[in-house]
Formats: structure tokens, C-alpha cells, sequence
């Protein structure tokens, strides 16, 4: 006769616990499912698109019918509209481009000028006699903040910016040309890197080529909703798990992110089957207006109260986990390291990470100092590549890749939300600060006029 204690029970039932988690998401894999019917039926999720509604609206439903409870949070967001945009060599020869106007670049009449190529952002290069009246080319893998536009359209006298893509085949990059909403001061587009390389040749051998810009593209206000599925727990305190809902409108955003709706999802539906009762109440927010500026984790940290949220963990274009990222806050360290060490076959490697980045929706909560964690997970890249691009698709998701990521983040919410001891905690002001500071990160968020500590505060 074998006698178990409460620990020993404890521990087998937990062991068991987890072997369902993980055989329902592997075999299962319903959250495969979902992102095939929602790049199929609705294509891309740009916020304030019907495909953003349609897609909701549907993701809600799948969840009422297991159970889960849900709500949405609405909240008013500058937003933009794709309309008509067109870049146009016109000299030496008429020659349409592949372009695509940035985020918050406004309506215009169309802008006609020569070339000046923008080689790097040290703006103590350029001349302003040069660029004055116009088209500034930029080199592959240049951004510019907000204030950099700004000057580029007073200083420097330019009538608008060609941003060349970072990879060729092609493709073109998706962006916004700020986070705050600002109508941006000057016409911006995306184009591809081969028709950025071939522009640079024609301004080098003195073709001085002559280009025309116009879009219908524009800045409008919007109401988008983030949308919440909760799994009460016992303890008062909570976990967020969370990834951003919208996409870009040139593709069907399967992978940014697709991946981490079908990720959420899953993590809803394995804990609501096979650990509906945890210490803590887990909440599960798809956050819209992402890609604009992080508008709703920003909304999401602003109206609800975070005394109580033990950890944010973020979906961003998860694929295959070889790290977790503790995004600076060392206490978790331990935890961390101890799970991923228990995942067996599937042992990660490096299996724990501690340096925090950003531009994705644990920013918000790591500001407020709640410690926040991230999946070092790369995807293929032959995948990868279409990043933000028209070919961002369905058919570049690995299913496979998928039900394994979908385990592991279901694993770790059932671990972060039965945790008692591991010493999680909040970070004061100083040591947000000094978080980012160690990250090599001040000088960025000051220039982007994004640092919130102390009297030395930058705003947009």
C-alpha cells in the first residue's frame, strides 16, 4: 500500500496537468484552426477595418463557447486610413514604384521634385542648399522619430521621404511614421529595396531622376475595442496575458500576429479544460491599434487599476521558443530558468534571457514597473522575411511550430498562475529607470521623447 502526502498528490496531479496541456495543444492545435479561418474569411485586421471587426467579433464567440467570460474596452484612437498611394519616376522615363504610405502620413496634392539621398542620421552631413525642394532617398534600415521628420521638412527644405526596404525580393515594409498620432509633417513611403538601390544609381551617374508622389491615404479618428477573456482564480491577484490583435493591411498579418491570437487562444482554451481553478485569475487581452503606437496596452494600463497584476506576459510573433525573456527583472530568474529545464524534449536553449526591448505591448506595463515577460522564439527566415509585407500569409505558418509555442505559453501561464513564492514584485520609478538604463535603452526613449522618470522627463 503506498501512502501519497498532500505535496506528493499535489505534484502528481500537476504532472498531470501538464501532460493534458500539452497533448490537447499539440494534437489539438485548435488555435491552427483559427488562424487559417481568420486570414481565409477576413484578411488583414488593420484597426477600424470591417476585417479588425469581423475578426473580433469571431475570436469572441469561439471563446463564449467554451465558457469563457469576455468583455471589450473600447477607447478613441488617432487612426489612419489606407487610400490610394503612388510613387512615380518620372523622369528620365515614366516608371510606376511598389510603395506604401506610412502610418499617419496625411492626404496630399501630388509632390513632384528631384533627389537627395539620405545616407545615415547624422543630419550634420546633409546640406541644406542641396536638399531643399526635394525627395529625400534613404538608405535600407534608416528610421526617423517623429522630431527627425520635423527637421527634415524645415531645416532641410525636403517635400517628402522614400524609405528603402531592409530586405529585397521585392517586398515592401509596413510602418508608422510616429507613435502619438501626429499627421506626419512631410509625405513618407515605403518602397522596395531593389527600386531603392536602382534610385540611388540613377542619382549617382547624374540621371537626376524626378519623382511624383500623391495618396488618398489619411489620418481620421477611430474607436477600436481591446478585447478581455478572464479565468477567475482564487487569490485577488492577477497575470495578463496578452498580444496585439491588429495587423498591417498589406497582408493577412498570419505571423505579426496571427501567431500570437492563435497563441492566446489556445492558452484560453487548454488552462479553461484542464486548470480552470489557479491560485490567480488570469486575464487574456487582445490589444488593438498596436502597430499605430501601442494604443491598446496604453489604454489597457490606464484604465485598470495594475495594484494586483503579478506579471504581463507578451505574444509578438512567437514562433519556436528557445528562451524566456525575464526583460530585466532578475527576480524571475530563477522560475524561469527552473521551467524551462522542465520541459523536457523541448528543453529551450538558452532557456532564459534577461534584457528588455522594445515597440511591442509589455512596454506600457514595464513603464509602470510590472515585471513582464517575452519569448526569444524566431521564426524561419524564409517566413520572417514578409514581415509587415503583402505576403505576410496563412501559408507561412508551420503547424507544427505552432501547437509547440501554443504548449509552452499555456504551460508557463499554468505556471505563473499557481505561483506563490518565486518573490515576484513590482519596480519602483528608480528602478524602471535603471532597468532601461542597463538595457542601453535611455538615449532611444529620450530621443523619441518616450523617458517618463524624473525631473530629466522627455515628451513627444
Amino acid at each position: 500500500m503506498t501512502i501519497l502526502t498532500t505535496s506528493a498528490m499535489a505534484q502528481t496531479d500537476d504532472a498531470t496537468t501538464r501532460q493534458h496541456i500539452v497533448g490537447d495543444a499539440v494534437l489539438g492545435n485548435q488555435g491552427y484552426e483559427l488562424l487559417e479561418h481568420l486570414t481565409t474569411q477576413f484578411q488583414g485586421r488593420m484597426a477600424g477595418t470591417p476585417g479588425n471587426t469581423q475578426s473580433m467579433d469571431y475570436l469572441e464567440d469561439l471563446l463564449k463557447e467554451l465558457g469563457i467570460a469576455t468583455h471589450r474596452e473600447r477607447f478613441d484612437v488617432p487612426g489612419w486610413r489606407r487610400g490610394t498611394d503612388r510613387v512615380m519616376v518620372s523622369k528620365p522615363a515614366e516608371r510606376p514604384l511598389r510603395a506604401a504610405a506610412l502610418g499617419y502620413v496625411a492626404a496630399h496634392k501630388a509632390v513632384e521634385a528631384e533627389l537627395a539621398y539620405i545616407a545615415n542620421t547624422d543630419f550634420d552631413q546633409l546640406n541644406p542648399e542641396q536638399t531643399r525642394g526635394s525627395i529625400g532617398l534613404a538608405a535600407p534600415n534608416i528610421r526617423f522619430s517623429h522630431g527627425e521628420y520635423e527637421r527634415l521638412a524645415q531645416d532641410f527644405g525636403l517635400v517628402g521621404v522614400l524609405l528603402t526596404n531592409r530586405v529585397d525580393g521585392g517586398q515592401l515594409l509596413a510602418r508608422t511614421a510616429n507613435h502619438e498620432g501626429y499627421p506626419c509633417p512631410l509625405p513618407v513611403y515605403s518602397i522596395t529595396m531593389e527600386d531603392g538601390k536602382w534610385l540611388r544609381r540613377l542619382h549617382e551617374t547624374d540621371a537626376d531622376p524626378v519623382l511624383r508622389l500623391e495618396t488618398t491615404s489619411d489620418c481620421v479618428d477611430l474607436s477600436v475595442e481591446n478585447l478581455v477573456a478572464t479565468l477567475p482564480g482564487r487569490s485577488e491577484q492577477k497575470i495578463v496575458l496578452g498580444g496585439h490583435f491588429d495587423s498591417w493591411d498589406l497582408g493577412q498579418g498570419a505571423m505579426d500576429n496571427g501567431l500570437g491570437i492563435a497563441q492566446l487562444f489556445e492558452a484560453a482554451r487548454l488552462l479553461w479544460a484542464h486548470s480552470a481553478e489557479n491560485e490567480h485569475t488570469v486575464e487574456i487581452v487582445f490589444f488593438n491599434a498596436e502597430e499605430w503606437g501601442l494604443w491598446g496596452s496604453r489604454d489597457y494600463v490606464d484604465r485598470n487599476d495594475l495594484t494586483d497584476v503579478r506579471v504581463m506576459l507578451n505574444l509578438d510573433m512567437v514562433g519556436r521558443p528557445i528562451a524566456i525573456n525575464a526583460m530585466g527583472f532578475a527576480e524571475m530568474l530563477p522560475m524561469l530558468g527552473a521551467f524551462a529545464a522542465g520541459l523536457g524534449s523541448w528543453s529551450l536553449e538558452p532557456k532564459i534571457a534577461n534584457k528588455t526591448w522594445l515597440g511591442s505591448d509589455h512596454h506600457p506595463f514595464i513603464l509602470h514597473g510590472v515585471p513582464a515577460i517575452t519569448l526569444n522564439a524566431p521564426i524561419g527566415e524564409d517566413q520572417v522575411r514578409y514581415y509587415h509585407d503583402p505576403s505576410d500569409t496563412f501559408d507561412k505558418i508551420d503547424a507544427e511550430m505552432l501547437g509547440r509555442a501554443s504548449a509552452i505559453v499555456a504551460l508557463l501561464a499554468h505556471e505563473l498562475a499557481n505561483d506563490t513564492s518565486s518573490g515576484l514584485r513590482q519596480y519602483n520609478e528608480e528602478e524602471t529607470a535603471e532597468l532601461f538604463r542597463s538595457a542601453g535603452l535611455e538615449n532611444r526613449m529620450r530621443k523619441a521623447g518616450q523617458w517618463p522618470f524624473g525631473e530629466a522627463a522627455t515628451s513627444p
